[in-house]
């Protein structure tokens, strides 16, 4: 590692599917209109030449690049070069590293590469492709070189202050692993059916000219007269369809999760077909997060978040550009909660004292209910009573939602840490954090809040490049401004 390592030789191929990327839409174009080419016109070449040219060009600058890449360790900095005339170079120092991830798509696991990219906390720098042997050993020796490091400050530390213990290359050690039956049984409860209604559905209203409705009606006049059991059972089959769709998405991207720790970091892997490794340092860690859907709180299942700061430069198809990362994909909420007192053990997970102003109610809903009434009844005037139906069993859906999130939704404080739960229909979400992770605080209201002596609140928390809001809505305003006294001031509300 000390002297300059090349790319592995995949990356040519990883730069040829780059370019096929980057050129599609004119590729598909030119398939398109080869119907009318013109073979014994030479000026019908000049166009597919020229985007030939423009595709070769593409290739042997991505090709360029592959060829000049080195890296290697020097003076306690990873560098990075590449560039054949303008010679670019990046140093990170690897005291400073805080993660090293990887991720391997199907090309990738076929021919033994994958994507490296070494984090720090405003920068990064990725390697594309690397073999995995090359990726454990750049993991090893930067291990190395940071143990190295922190063994030198001990022995100041330790000649300026005394003896005092410190422990080096721990053993990663697994303390969570999803098994087939969870896997199945999370993919089955997941809400994956919404992403793959919103994925086939493009596709489906792309062949809305081309399917033969009046054919298929006219098979089923002797079921019914009129077409509303044609057209539910082919909304039942849709939706039939989606939810197995979606079921495969959950399983694949979730197979095989594994979470290890090691040196106060997690480590992260999962995927079938698109294997992606993460690395999490505990020291990132802005928030606990619980999302429980309905399904999963029947069966006594949850979700849990971590929401950590950004490396400041992810990009938006980092696993965790968005600042969230899935630390306990499906688990028994009992067990899940053991399993965080071990791993952030400053939070007290204290349960919640649930219930909001009975106002709540009726100003949760009213909008809402309000334009589904009005759709409702432009619906029944326009086509059918059905519609006014439907609207009505929206605003019945809307109404208990509102109930159970003034019910069952409220928050609880102490000294040095912040615990709110958040109930809907649909799903409960549990915040959990310190107050020394907190940012900002905001309190909303308006005439109407002001004259009911109401308020929204929430505090902000810093997640990936971003921040989150950690909040509710109608609660009392004295309340609010005791919350905001709290985190403003250091006041003692130890239960």
């Amino acid at each position: 590692m000390f002297k300059p390592q090349k790319l592995h030789p995949i990356s040519y191929l990883s730069g040829l599917i780059k370019t096929i990327k980057q050129n599609f839409i004119v590729i598909i174009l030119f398939f398109i209109n080869i119907k009318d080419f013109h073979f014994a016109d030479l000026k019908q070449y000049l166009w597919p030449g020229f985007l030939l040219i423009l595709f070769i060009a593409s290739f042997i600058i991505n090709a360029a690049k592959v060829f000049t890449t080195r890296y290697w360790i020097e003076d306690n900095h990873f560098i990075v070069t590449y560039g054949v005339f303008n010679k670019k170079r990046k140093e990170l120092d690897i005291q400073r590293i805080q993660s090293v991830d990887t991720s391997q798509d199907i090309v990738n696991r076929l021919f033994g590469g994958l994507i490296l990219e070494i984090k720090v906390p405003s920068d990064s720098i990725k390697l594309e492709i690397v073999s995995k042997a090359q990726s454990e050993y750049i993991e090893q020796q930067i291990k190395k070189v940071q143990n190295t490091i922190d063994a030198a400050d001990d022995i100041v530390t330790e000649n300026e202050e005394g003896p005092i213990n410190a422990e080096y290359n721990q053993d990663q050690k697994t303390i969570f692993r999803l098994t087939l039956k969870e896997l199945t049984l999370m993919s089955l409860t997941s809400g994956s059916i919404v992403l793959a209604i919103l994925t086939i559905m493009p596709i489906l209203g792309s062949f809305q000219s081309v399917i033969p409705w009046e054919r298929i009606f006219n098979q089923f006049q002797h079921i019914a007269q009129a077409a509303y059991i044609v057209t539910s059972l082919l909304i039942i089959i849709g939706l039939l369809i989606a939810y197995i769709i979606g079921v495969i998405i959950e399983f694949t991207r979730y197979y095989g999760y594994t979470l290890k720790e090691e040196n106060h970091q997690l480590k992260i892997r999962y995927g079938l077909f698109n294997v992606k490794s993460l690395t999490v340092p505990t020291i990132r860690i802005q928030a606990v997060v619980e999302k429980q859907s309905f399904l999963r709180r029947l069966i006594g299942y949850t979700t849990i978040y971590f929401v950590i700061t950004s490396d400041g430069v992810n990009k938006m198809e980092s696993e965790n550009a968005s600042g969230e990362v899935v630390i306990l994909p499906f688990m028994k909420r009992k067990n899940a909660y053991d399993m965080l007192h071990y791993l952030v053990p400053s939070l007290k997970f204290r349960s919640v004292e649930t219930g909001l102003p009975k106002g709540g109610i009726r100003r949760n809903a009213q909008i809402i209910v309000g334009i589904i009434l009005i759709a409702g009844i432009a619906g029944n005037y326009f086509w059918d009573v059905w519609s006014l139906v439907i609207a009505l069993l929206l605003i019945v859906l809307v109404i208990i939602n509102s109930i159970i999130t003034v019910k069952y939704s409220g928050l609880l404080i102490s000294s040095d840490e912040l615990t709110l739960k958040h109930s809907q229909l649909v799903r409960t979400r549990y915040y959990y954090t310190k107050k020394n992770k907190l940012v900002g605080f905001e309190k909303r209201q308006n005439p109407f809040l002001k004259k009911a002596e109401l308020a929204h609140f929430n505090f902000i928390t810093a997640k990936g490049a971003g921040s989150l809001n950690i909040g509710l809505r109608f609660v009392q305003n004295n309340e609010a401004d005791e919350l905001k006294i709290w985190y403003l001031k250091e006041r003692n509300y130890e239960t």
